[in-house]
């Protein structure tokens, strides 16, 4: 789940931008999100203190108070990314000092900029949590976790297959062998056109593995005992 935060003390900005924003989710992204709206700083604080938030849209005049000067000492983890937002640039005389993923002027924020700012909070997000991935596929960035994966499988015309556990199938244009390096230490490759997530299997037999929603993997006769040994090992670590 996507957690963003519009915080803007003008209801009627407030709407625009989530109106904007959710437009470019639909358009542009494959995710589940929420959206949560503040009309001050304390309210955004409350919010900040419930709510792990993903991407802050924050108007850096919030009543009287520079939003950039509290953000910076109120809001200290790098996870949380902040898109500023104003109508005057002059009020972003510290921007150097914040944790400024983008900055958008209010009399320029077309879906062009909406669709780069949160394109960029993502991307940074996904970098500092290891089980995230933006994975693009054609026109649309699908946002997933690592751990929904079940498997994934070539496909045709340089394409892999990523099979998710609620179902949804993802092509992705690139070779299972590039993909693979870049996959978490569960994950493992038990046939020339499979990688499987180890935490899936929910039983084995000669020769194949039967993932969690009954899924049959193949796995060549000569490599079978050594996979399952590998296999095995890896359970041992959990």
């Amino acid at each position: 789940m996507l957690n963003i935060v519009i915080c803007d003390d003008d209801i009627d900005f407030r709407e625009i931008v989530e109106y904007k924003v959710r437009a470019c989710l639909a358009g542009f992204f494959d995710t589940d999100y929420n959206i949560q709206k503040a009309v001050s700083l304390s309210r955004l604080a409350e919010i900040l203190t419930d709510t792990k938030v993903d991407v802050l849209f924050l108007d850096i005049m919030v009543g009287n108070e520079n939003s950039m000067n509290w953000s910076i000492n109120n809001i200290r983890s790098s996870y949380t990314q902040i898109i500023f937002m104003t109508s005057f640039p002059a009020s972003a005389y510290n921007i150097s000092d914040s944790n400024c993923c983008y900055f958008l002027l209010k009399s320029k924020m077309t879906d062009e900029k909406i669709e780069k700012a949160l394109k960029r909070a993502l991307q940074n997000g996904a970098k500092r949590n290891p089980d995230s991935a933006i994975i693009k596929s054609g026109s649309i960035n699908h946002i997933i976790s690592h751990r929904d994966i079940l498997y994934l499988e070539t496909a045709q015309a340089n394409n892999i297959l990523m099979h998710l556990e609620n179902g949804k199938e993802i092509t992705i244009h690139t070779s299972l062998s590039k993909y693979e390096a870049e996959m978490p230490i569960y994950f493992f490759r038990c046939h020339q056109s499979y990688i499987v997530n180890l935490n899936k299997i929910a039983t084995y037999e000669p020769y194949k593995l039967v993932l969690s929603n009954g899924a049959e993997i193949p796995v060549p006769p000569k490599k079978y005992g050594k996979i399952i040994k590998q296999y095995k090992a890896y359970l041992l670590t959990k």
